[in-house]
């Protein structure tokens, strides 16, 4: 009986000792603020690892579902790059027919643009979509190109008219 109670008593010193030894420290002293200021705003931390090069491999974050088909459809059209500068790169209805000139030279369109600047066009100079073909005393004909994947070029006749009073 007497060595029942001594092993008792030893778990329980065990345990007690177990638990006071896992127990936080509370100090009795009062912890002081700091004497170096931080600084409002920390640098990042630098980034450390290696970067991905997926040579010849697809990359296994992007969805392949969700990945859009580039179309091979014949019929549609060909996108047309991105435009240039100026009257070159502005859109056959983006432009508006201020007035026409016939002068000594070839005749002349004036058109306003949509940065709101007046250009002046002959015959066969260039739009974005197309080019002007024919100059009128009231309108002009301009002809508006669109090219398809299959290399096939539609043309379609836009007339521009002046507004007269």
């Amino acid at each position: 009986m007497i060595a029942a109670r001594t092993g008792i008593s030893l778990i329980l010193s065990i345990i007690s000792l177990t638990v006071w030894a896992a127990s936080p420290v509370q100090s009795t002293k009062k912890a002081s603020a700091p004497s170096v200021k931080k600084s409002a705003v920390e640098a990042p931390a630098p980034v450390v690892g290696v970067k991905f090069d997926p040579g010849n491999h697809p990359d296994p974050f992007l969805n392949p579902n969700l990945a859009k088909k580039r179309s091979e459809d014949p019929n549609e059209e060909e996108p047309r790059g991105q435009a240039p500068p100026g009257i070159a790169g502005m859109y056959i209805a983006q432009v508006k027919l201020l007035g026409t000139v016939f002068g000594e030279d070839l005749p002349a369109a004036v058109f306003l643009g949509t940065d709101q600047r007046s250009y002046f066009l002959q015959e066969s100079d260039r739009l974005f979509d197309g080019y002007v073909k024919k100059i009128r005393a009231d309108s002009v004909l301009l002809i508006r190109e669109t090219r398809f994947r299959s290399g096939k070029i539609t043309t379609q006749e836009v007339i521009k008219r002046l507004r007269m009073p």
